[in-house]
């Protein structure tokens, strides 16, 4: 058996998921679902079966990303996904092929409906006169944030700090995965935010999946691993994961990126390893 860590959120998901004989749950065939667990754990179930690996895969549950990696680290659990610069100067994991290509993943620039509706197509100049906020330890979001150089940008130490502070007026904007409702906005405690229609940013940066060096013939599950995700991504069922799950939003593909024009992702800058 291989183990795979999810967070509490998603794990009752995920799990029936593994349990269920039905395959369909795994094959990312649901549209605007969201959940990013269940399709990293469909692409790492499809992954092992494709590269030959018939073991199960299962989910245990963990609080937080810098958990799960501490358990992969140990070997409390196998596998996880997760960012490049996560996985690199870790000596107690291997790392496989891209799943998630530097650059696929891309965000909008969220802020309330009243400052949208003067910001569609907003040049890169404006956003210089834009007050941003993120969190400081989404640490990809936060280099983003600081190349596009807003007049200002706050930390906050939660989404929902994040939204009140934009609700509140005193922050314009924010980076967020574009949403599959109709107008593509999302909503924390009764406070809507929407995309700055036209423009998006685009993440510097690649996801793989981390794999534990106790983990029984590590080396050879990693070399599975990469044969299943090259077969995934020529069929297309790697990109059907991301679009389905709204990890790539096809109404967005025409928007202008206002950081591709920007300098290589800067990895020295990612000190804090909470994210």
């Amino acid at each position: 058996m291989i183990t795979v860590p999810v967070r509490d959120a998603d794990f009752a998901v995920v799990e029936a998921c593994a349990l269920d004989e039905n395959p369909a749950c795994r094959q990312c065939v649901e549209q605007g679902s969201n959940n990013v667990s269940l399709m990293n754990f469909s692409i790492l179930s499809e992954a092992l079966q494709k590269g030959g690996i018939t073991a199960p895969l299962r989910p245990v549950p963990s609080p937080n990303s810098e958990r799960s990696r501490l358990m992969v680290a140990n070997g409390s659990a196998d596998i996880k996904s997760d960012w490049a610069f996560n996985i690199e100067n870790n000596e107690n994991v291997l790392k496989t092929a891209p799943i998630i290509l530097a650059g696929e993943l891309e965000k909008g620039l969220y802020g309330h409906r009243g400052i949208n509706d003067i910001r569609a197509g907003i040049a890169i100049e404006d956003v210089k006169d834009l007050r941003g906020v993120s969190i400081r330890t989404w640490r990809l979001d936060w280099q983003v944030m600081e190349d596009l150089a807003p007049k200002s940008l706050t930390s906050v130490p939660t989404v929902k700090q994040m939204f009140a502070l934009i609700d509140l007026r005193r922050a314009d904007f924010t980076l967020l995965e574009f949403s599959s409702e109709p107008d593509m906005g999302r909503e924390i405690d009764g406070i809507r935010l929407v995309p700055f229609a036209g423009v998006k940013v685009s993440l510097p940066e690649s996801q793989h999946f981390m794999v534990s060096r106790k983990l029984p013939h590590a080396d050879e599950i990693v070399e599975a691993v990469n044969r299943g995700i090259a077969i995934l991504r020529e069929e297309g069922f790697i990109r059907r994961c991301l679009v389905n799950s709204g990890m790539i939003n096809q109404r967005v593909e025409g928007w202008r990126t206002l950081n591709q024009a920007m300098p290589p992702f800067d990895k020295a800058n990612l000190t804090d390893p909470s994210n």
